[in-house]
């Protein structure tokens, strides 16, 4: 790299930089995560509270991004998640 020139340098860098993740990546990532857990409730589970439910979704989506940002998930997986249709292609991906 040492005859490339610096400008060069910097927009590889930055291109590279791009590739991850960013805060609002991974909370549409949560906000994925409470959408499939919601619509995938058992019937025994629905009749738990409303706000028993609205805590255990808001816990996952806390740890869902909470993963994506320790663990600096790639754009491109992200974009994977998002396509889920149902909670096992989400805890695959």
């Amino acid at each position: 790299m040492k005859n490339l020139p610096a400008s060069v340098f910097v927009l590889v860098l930055l291109t590279l930089g791009g590739c991850n993740a960013t805060d609002e990546d991974c909370a549409k990532l949560g906000d994925k995560f409470v959408e499939l857990y919601s619509s995938e409730l058992s019937d025994n589970s629905k009749k738990l509270s409303p706000q028993v439910l609205e805590n255990a979704a808001e816990a996952g989506r806390e740890e869902v991004v909470d993963q994506c940002k320790k663990q600096s998930y790639s754009k491109a997986s992200v974009e994977r998640c998002l396509q889920a249709t149902s909670m096992d292609a989400f805890k695959k991906c």
